[in-house]
């Protein structure tokens, strides 16, 4: 009896594998302007030795645009080399999650495991990773762009996998909560203002530069998750900051250091005033992205002699007119570190500026509202974000609560 098991779960895996490995290849070649191939994945082998003895719970989407469901026999994948297992200790959820559940933007393979970033502890290291990481550390993660199908690698899971590459060991100091939630929109940070709008890396320990006192740069929505983040690293590096606040965040705001902070919810000839009697920019960095926006910066940069460019971090929604000389920039900015040319920019952050930053307090991490009641409740949390209920902070879990 104990063989023809056996010999029945050994079918049921290949029949499985098969389906599966045929399913991520036709995704991955579904959207040619996807720009990263989705890696194959296998959903039965890869077991670490003691899920042979326990299971997962994960949060399942079983197609595009569907409900998900909470799964408690989820099986535990092992490492590959370069790769890590990690028991999640913090899931930090992301307007990109509930974008893919809602309007399916993402050519991925269902059923899948969705979350982008989480911090948790290291299990076990893939055997053959060249790594300083050990079973005991403590890391925070990015989903890579060519996982994003792999079901293994989502954050709704108790036990996810996290690749070496895209990963920070977080000091003891740091509460994992403000490390996931400080990850991703950081690293998209870095990558616009650094990457795209050439600004300085902030330093560690010294002074910055003190030419860059002499550049003004515009972060348009400091109140946001990504807002905040950008003033920060534009203040420590030395720029003179202008920004945007409601009253109501404009303490938080404030305490970032700029230098200037427009209230938000003027009349926008109001808020353009603003911007000419603090102008011009050397950068600006739009981390709203919603229309209203678009028109104010878009008006402000027409009025310049020679007009402008920006960038921002929503892609151009609607028919909305830009100017002839004005020029709206948008990017996958966290894709920007799966790029060779920028490998150098990419340690910095993750083996530098992350952990050292936030435990030195260069960093000021995003501020976190915790959900209450595990796993069960991550419906509720896409929903929330969808309907626009959160407002300058991160919605944060540990889903073993």
């Amino acid at each position: 009896m104990a063989k023809y098991i056996q010999l029945t779960l050994s079918l049921s895996s290949f029949i499985a594998i098969a389906i599966s490995s045929v399913i991520a290849v036709l995704f991955s070649y579904f959207n040619p302007f996807f720009p990263f191939k989705l890696s194959t994945f296998n959903p039965s082998i890869t077991l670490a030795p003691h899920s042979l003895i326990m299971l997962n719970q994960a949060s399942w989407i079983p197609a595009a645009k569907a409900i998900v469901y909470l799964d408690d026999k989820t099986e535990i994948p092992k490492p590959e080399p370069g790769e890590v297992l990690v028991k999640v200790r913090c899931i930090a959820f992301s307007p990109i999650d509930s974008k893919i559940q809602k309007f399916g933007t993402h050519p991925i393979p269902y059923p899948t495991i969705l979350g982008t970033s989480y911090a948790g502890t290291i299990e076990s290291v893939g055997e053959g990773s060249i790594t300083s990481f050990k079973p005991g550390d403590t890391i925070a993660t990015i989903r890579p762009p060519p996982q994003i199908g792999n079901p293994h690698f989502g954050a709704f899971q108790k036990y996810a996998l996290a690749t070496i590459h895209d990963s920070a060991k977080i000091p003891a100091a740091v509460p994992p909560a403000a490390a996931a939630a400080t990850i991703l929109n950081l690293s998209a940070v870095v990558a616009a203002l650094n990457i795209h709008l050439k600004l300085s890396l902030p330093p560690l320990s010294s002074a910055p530069h003190p030419n860059n006192t002499n550049e003004k740069v515009l972060i348009y929505g400091g109140s946001s998750s990504c807002g905040g983040l950008a003033v920060r690293y534009a203040v420590t590096a030395g720029y003179t900051v202008t920004t945007t606040s409601s009253p109501r965040n404009r303490d938080f705001v404030s305490s970032l250091g700029p230098s200037y902070i427009i209230d938000h919810t003027l009349p926008p000839a109001s808020i353009l005033a603003s911007l000419k009697a603090q102008g011009p920019f050397a950068a600006i960095f739009d981390t709203i992205g919603l229309a209203p926006v678009t028109d104010i910066l878009c008006s402000y940069l027409a009025t310049l002699p020679d007009g402008g460019a920006y960038n921002t971090l929503i892609p151009p929604m609607g028919n909305a007119p830009i100017p002839a000389n004005v020029e709206r920039k948008f990017a996958p900015y966290n894709f920007a570190f799966q790029e060779e040319e920028h490998e150098g920019v990419r340690r910095w952050f993750y083996e530098e500026y992350l952990p050292k930053g936030l435990e030195s307090g260069l960093i000021v991490p995003t501020r976190q509202e915790v959900v209450q009641g595990g796993l069960g409740e991550v419906q509720r949390v896409l929903d929330l974000m969808m309907e626009g209920g959160v407002s300058g902070r991160k919605l944060v879990m540990d889903p073993w609560a």
